[in-house]
């Protein structure tokens, strides 16, 4: 059986999100929390790791960036999905910063259903507006001096499948703009992911614009 931690202030939703998760094909055991201090509490513990945690940010007694940061540093296997009403580009970044792999708009059940989904499948679910918006945010962000900017570890082939990422381009689209199969573009893909210890295509962004590897 599955372990998932949901810390979510609203008792209604945290309810609703155990319902989704009984409506999927295997059986979860839920553990909730209102809060992020009884979050730690639980997991200091001793409690084994959980397969899935989902987040809420706005949280009564912490950040749930900082919760998200804790909890990731004593189980960083574990993924974690923020589950909120933020879209704002700033807290987003900051969630993915502290170790988020995905992120969920809460007006939309079956989109966390299916994110949900996308998780178990090893797959790191971003809502499309969210997407947009850290898109929008790592293109109109200024680059770093050239004198700070750290040499890129991707290879030219990588370094252009990463801007055509920045630029909104699927997997396919950037394959056919590169002339290249699909296959090659996953493989580039993971390389990438890889040299730069990260698990997404939101996660890179963030990681090489901060490291001065976008133009």
């Amino acid at each position: 059986m599955k372990r998932v931690l949901i810390v979510e202030d609203t008792p209604e939703f945290q309810d609703a999100l155990a319902d989704l998760l009984g409506e999927m094909n295997q059986p979860w055991q839920v553990f909730g929390f209102i809060n992020g201090q009884s979050t730690l509490d639980f997991i200091d513990q001793g409690a084994r790791p959980a397969d899935l945690a989902l987040v809420d940010l706005g949280l009564p007694d912490m950040s749930g960036v900082d919760l998200i940061e804790k909890i990731h540093e004593i189980w960083p296997e574990v993924p974690i999905v923020v589950i909120s009403v933020f879209t704002n580009s700033e807290k987003v970044l900051n969630a993915i910063r502290a170790g988020a792999i995905g992120y969920l708009v809460k007006s939309d059940p079956d989109a966390i259903a299916q994110g949900i989904e996308q998780v178990l499948a090893g797959e790191f679910p971003i809502s499309p507006l969210v997407a947009r918006h850290l898109i929008d945010i790592v293109n109109q962000s200024p680059n770093p001096d050239k004198e700070s900017a750290v040499e890129s570890p991707l290879s030219p082939q990588e370094q252009r499948l990463l801007q055509h990422i920045a630029n909104g381009l699927s997997y396919a689209e950037a394959a056919e703009a590169m002339n290249l199969t699909l296959s090659t573009i996953q493989t580039y893909s993971r390389n990438l992911f890889r040299k730069l210890d990260v698990h997404s295509k939101t996660q890179a962004l963030v990681k090489a614009r901060d490291a001065g590897f976008l133009a």
